[in-house]
């Protein structure tokens, strides 16, 4: 076995369907693809790269996409850019071939380089749990759309946002899917939100990108509630087969509680999943400690709890030359 570092410039269109190819068979999600991974790359100006895994064949059996941000004498690697909103990434691979301990330990990276990995979802067999290396397990709730609609509605969501539910359908609240045209509703719901709890916009043209790309092959669907006529709140959600996520919220300032718009939201969201034939949907991300209000609600749709790991790799080299640029470089 192999790993080889490649720039994405560098992978030929063969390799491209080799890797989505194994994305596909493997449990990979949509973060991991190249099309996705492309986009970000182009939208956030990092170098894209992957590791690639070949056995004695010369047969790709592990991928893991990274993005590059230099700065100054450093550079900072990511296999998922986090900081764009990407929730999830590492090695996908034949778990018949390779182990992720031989690939955790084959992950070569500069003497100015550090690399923070995040893992994929570990949803049917964890294989970071014995992984002999520092680690921190997060968490996310997941719902298995194998059961119908109605068990997953009493299985799964308790009884207060079931009632919610259909308390935000009482009060008039309704949701409409939006189409490529009027796409811009998600735009601005998720920029206000952003404005008002203090985060950075992220670049419109990723937003774009990723639903023109996506909109037709029912990747990505972005809802909308509406309250008297007016748009209210959004969620835009995005998988494969495999697994879709509830990724990004937005809405209006100062929107009451009592009108229960995310519930329904939420639960349209697994609808859709559940109709496009996924397997799991993915409430995207448990912060119990940090995000206490938003854990809660999350929770309410599902307590099936699942794990995902964090790494970090920050060579001595790295660490001298950042401190060096702190210190002595401005």
């Amino acid at each position: 076995m192999k790993i080889i570092r490649k720039k994405f410039t560098e992978v030929d269109n063969k390799e491209i369907l080799e890797i989505d190819e194994l994305i596909e068979n493997n449990f990979g999600l949509i973060f991991h693809e190249t099309q996705f991974n492309r986009i970000v790359s182009e939208s956030f100006n990092t170098e894209l790269s992957y590791f690639v895994a070949y056995n004695n064949d010369n047969k790709i059996i592990g991928i893991c996409p990274l993005h590059t941000i230099k700065k100054g004498l450093i550079k900072l690697t990511y296999s998922n850019p986090a900081i764009f909103e990407v929730p999830y990434g590492g090695w996908i691979f034949d778990n018949s071939e390779i182990s992720i301990s031989d690939l955790i330990k084959q992950m070569k990276i500069g003497f100015n380089e550090s690399l923070i990995y995040w893992s994929n979802i570990q949803i049917e067999d964890d294989k970071y749990k014995n992984l002999q290396t520092k680690k921190t397990e997060l968490q996310t709730p997941i719902i298995d759309l194998s059961y119908t609609t109605d068990e997953i509605l009493h299985r799964y969501v308790s009884k207060k946002q079931r009632q919610d539910i259909r308390r935000a359908s009482r009060k008039g609240v309704s949701i409409e899917k939006l189409d490529l045209e009027n796409f811009e509703v998600f735009k601005k719901l998720s920029k206000t939100l952003k404005n008002t709890i203090g985060l950075k916009a992220k670049p419109e043209i990723f937003y774009d990108k990723l639903y023109r790309c996506y909109f037709d092959k029912n990747k990505i669907s972005a809802f909308a509630a509406k309250f008297e006529g007016k748009y209210i709140s959004t969620y835009l959600n995005i998988g494969n087969r495999h697994i879709v996520h509830v990724w990004i919220a937005g809405r209006i300032v100062n929107l009451p509680k009592s009108l229960c718009q995310n519930q329904l939201l939420m639960w349209e969201s697994i609808k859709w999943a559940k109709k496009n034939g996924s397997k799991y949907f993915d409430l995207c991300v448990l912060e119990q400690k940090r995000l206490p209000h938003i854990a809660r609600f999350k929770l309410g749709f599902s307590k099936n709890i699942v794990p995902f790991y964090h790494l970090t790799k920050k060579p001595m080299s790295f660490r001298i030359l950042s401190r060096i640029q702190r210190c002595f470089i401005r």
